[in-house]
């Protein structure tokens, strides 16, 4: 038998290329990510609050208020977003105080609307109605 019919062809660099360059524009973003590092910065908790709160009243995510500090170019501004984790016991507390099965989207769609309700009508800068620890919460309208 010819062992090189046997051997599976290597993709030329060439060939890389062509696929490369026919990959969709959104692994573009994914390709410049990989040349990035990321660091993790633990400041004292008196200054990491003093960046919060500088960076809430300059509008900007702490990693921005950060980087405009220290005089490095901010990122083109992305939809404003929060990332919560949640573990199985979060979630199982979450439908339970809201009253609902423990599917993420559904307590997704509780927690926006409580936090809406506590904050959305309030003027910027305004302390929330009711104690941060008033477990008390209805469900959204369904």
């Amino acid at each position: 038998m010819n062992r090189g019919s046997q051997q599976r062809r290597r993709p030329s660099p060439r060939s890389r290329s062509k696929r490369q360059a026919a990959e969709p524009a959104r692994f573009e973003a994914e390709r410049r990510a990989l040349g990035k590092i990321q660091l993790h910065f633990e400041f004292r908790q008196t200054v990491l609050r003093k960046v919060r709160l500088a960076a809430a009243a300059a509008n900007l995510s702490y990693a921005d208020y950060v980087r405009q500090t220290v005089g490095l170019p901010l990122a083109k501004a992305q939809r404003p977003r929060i990332s919560l984790s949640f573990s199985a016991a979060d979630l199982a507390a979450l439908a339970k105080r809201y009253g609902q099965p423990s599917e993420p989207n559904v307590l997704k769609r509780c927690v926006m609307a409580e936090i809406d309700r506590r904050l959305g009508d309030a003027p910027e800068g305004d302390a929330p109605e009711g104690d941060a620890d008033d477990n008390t919460a209805t469900p959204p309208p369904a």
